[in-house]
C-alpha cells in the first residue's frame, strides 16, 4: 500500500505563462510573421543559457539597455545555434544563416503580452486566497525594468502572494536548485516538507529541477491553462474553475484584464 501524500500546505506559481499570457505567445506570432521555423527562437534562447544576454538579464547581472538587445539580437542569430537547431530536428536550413530578427522589437513584444492576467488563473489564485487555507508563492525568472518605465511597477501583481522571489532579485534562475530551496525557505518548509509544496510552471526543465527538490508539480500548457487549474483543483478539493465547460482562450488582441 503506497504511503498517503501529504495535504497540499503551499502553492508555488510561475507568473510568464501562468499568472499571466505566455511570452511564448508573442514568439510564436513573430515566427510566424517572419516564416521563421517555429520553435527557433526558444530554442536559441536555451542554447545560449547560461552566459547569453536573457539569462544574465534574468539574474540581475546587467541591465535592461542598448547593450543587452544588442547582445540579445546577437544570440538570436548565431549561426551556429541555427545549423544546431536544424541537426536536432533533422531539417534542412533554408539558409545557412538565420534570417535577421530584432531582438529589442521582440523582447517588447513579449512584455507586452505578459502584461494580461490569465484569466483561469487569477481567478483560482483569488479562491484561493479566500479560502485561508493556503501560503501562495510567485517564483519567476524576471527582469528588472528602468525604474521610471511602467513596467517597473509590480505591486499589483505582489499582492496576489504571501512570498514573491524573483530571478533578478535573488540572482538565482530557474531551474537553479538554489531558487526552490530559497522560496521553500520563505514559505517556512524545510526540505523535508516540500511535498507539501505544488509548484506550477510551463517549462518542463524547471519543473524537473522542482521534483528534484521534492515539489509536487503541474505543468502548465500553452492555450490550455484552465487544465492545470482543474489539476490544482484534483490536488487541493477546492473549487478553482467557473461551473461549466471552461471556454477557449482567445487569440491576442481581445479585450482582458490588464496590469
Amino acid at each position: 500500500m503506497s504511503a498517503r501524500r501529504p495535504a497540499v500546505k503551499a502553492i508555488i506559481f510561475d507568473v510568464g505563462g501562468v499568472c499571466v499570457l505566455s511570452p511564448m505567445l508573442a514568439i510564436r506570432s513573430y515566427e510566424k510573421r517572419h516564416h521563421i521555423p517555429s520553435g527557433y527562437i526558444n530554442h536559441a534562447i536555451v542554447q545560449t543559457s547560461p552566459t547569453g544576454a536573457w539569462h544574465k538579464l534574468e539574474r540581475g547581472e546587467i541591465p535592461l539597455d542598448t547593450n543587452f538587445f544588442l547582445h540579445f539580437t546577437s544570440d538570436l542569430t548565431n549561426p551556429s545555434i541555427w545549423a544546431h537547431f536544424h541537426t536536432t530536428r533533422n531539417l534542412k536550413p533554408t539558409s545557412p544563416a538565420p534570417p535577421p530578427i530584432d531582438g529589442e522589437y521582440l523582447f517588447w513584444e513579449m512584455m507586452k503580452t505578459s502584461r494580461t492576467f490569465d484569466p483561469y488563473f487569477i481567478t483560482a489564485i483569488q479562491r484561493l486566497k479566500e479560502t485561508g487555507r493556503y501560503k501562495l508563492a510567485a517564483l519567476t525568472n524576471d527582469y528588472q525594468f528602468p525604474k521610471d518605465h511602467p513596467y517597473s511597477d509590480s505591486r499589483e501583481l505582489r499582492s496576489l502572494f504571501d512570498v514573491y522571489v524573483s530571478s533578478s532579485e535573488s540572482g538565482m534562475r530557474k531551474p537553479e536548485r538554489g531558487i526552490y530551496e530559497l522560496v521553500l525557505k520563505k514559505l517556512g518548509l524545510g526540505p523535508e516538507q516540500a511535498g507539501k509544496a505544488v509548484f506550477l510552471d510551463d517549462i518542463g526543465m524547471n519543473l524537473k529541477a522542482a521534483k528534484a527538490v521534492g515539489l509536487r508539480t503541474i505543468k502548465v500548457e500553452l492555450d490550455e491553462t484552465w487544465r492545470a487549474v482543474r489539476e490544482l483543483e484534483d490536488m487541493t478539493g477546492e473549487g478553482l474553475l467557473p461551473p461549466g465547460d471552461p471556454p477557449i482562450v482567445a487569440a491576442l488582441g481581445q479585450d482582458r484584464a490588464r496590469l
